[in-house]
């Protein structure tokens, strides 16, 4: 478990609470962590899930070099 996830990690705790609610629709818990200050301990778990499928998806895409590396190449020799 990521400290993110521990509900009872530090980062989790009231000191990072806003003072405001949840940004996520009907949601009304207190908003603030460690991790971001618009979304409550649950919604919060929940965005970082996503942020970190899509990175691993992007990073698991093998790059399209459309000119074989033409303009990085040019690119490079006019420094």
């Amino acid at each position: 478990m990521m400290a993110f996830e521990d509900s009872t990690n530090e980062g989790n705790s009231p000191k990072y609470h806003t003072g405001k609610k949840c940004i996520e629709s009907g949601c009304s818990k207190p908003a603030g962590t460690y991790w971001g200050k618009f979304w409550c301990f649950e919604h919060n778990v929940e965005r970082i899930h996503r942020i970190d499928k899509e990175l691993s998806d992007i990073i698991s895409r093998k790059p399209v070099i459309v000119d074989g590396g033409k303009r990085a190449r040019e690119a490079l020799e006019g420094e």
